[in-house]
């Protein structure tokens, strides 16, 4: 992985030559984000990945306040001249990015520190994606939970993927 872009000098609002940087990142920029963060063993990776802290976040959740909620960060950050690039950007919990503020260089265990304190089960990540998605699709076993409406019968999907039950056994 490259290293993140070279901070440019600060300039004063006015300055001559001063050039408008993008504060934001663009939507290629936030997809190379996406794809460069760790993989969620068993998840779709698509949907779920986990962030610089090794927090899990799920993609349809960005931009909010819950502990599934991420944001794309600047690693050099915006206010000390970072990029808005993909080279400069991971994506981080929501509560750890504004926690870690305009500071650069905040280690693995520091972010962790600032992390929320809930850790989703399998089943809870499977209620949830059902919730956001309408399914569940497990990688490699190329298969898709059924969806709420196909297990009540009032459906019929035209995902081609095999239906499968969920990998746990329900508690009696």
């Amino acid at each position: 992985m490259a290293a993140p872009s070279a901070p440019r000098p600060r300039r004063e609002h006015g300055e001559e030559g001063e050039t408008d940087r993008p504060r934001f990142f663009d939507a290629k920029a936030r997809d190379l984000c996406w794809k460069k963060a760790e993989v969620v063993p068993g998840r779709h990776p698509e949907r779920w990945r986990k962030d610089a802290a090794g927090n899990v976040v799920c993609k349809r959740f960005w931009h909010c306040q819950g502990c599934l909620c991420y944001e794309y960060d600047h690693i050099i950050p915006f206010s000390k001249g970072g990029e808005s690039t993909a080279e400069n950007c991971q994506i981080l919990q929501t509560r750890v990015n504004r926690l870690k503020s305009d500071k650069q260089w905040v280690d693995k265990s520091e972010l962790e520190g600032f992390s929320c304190d809930i850790k989703f089960t399998d089943k809870e990540l499977d209620i949830i994606e059902m919730a956001v998605y309408g399914d569940v699709i497990r990688p490699g076993s190329q298969c898709r939970c059924r969806t709420v409406a196909e297990m009540l019968g009032k459906a019929t999907s035209k995902n081609p993927l095999a239906p499968c039950k969920l990998p746990y056994k329900e508690e009696q």
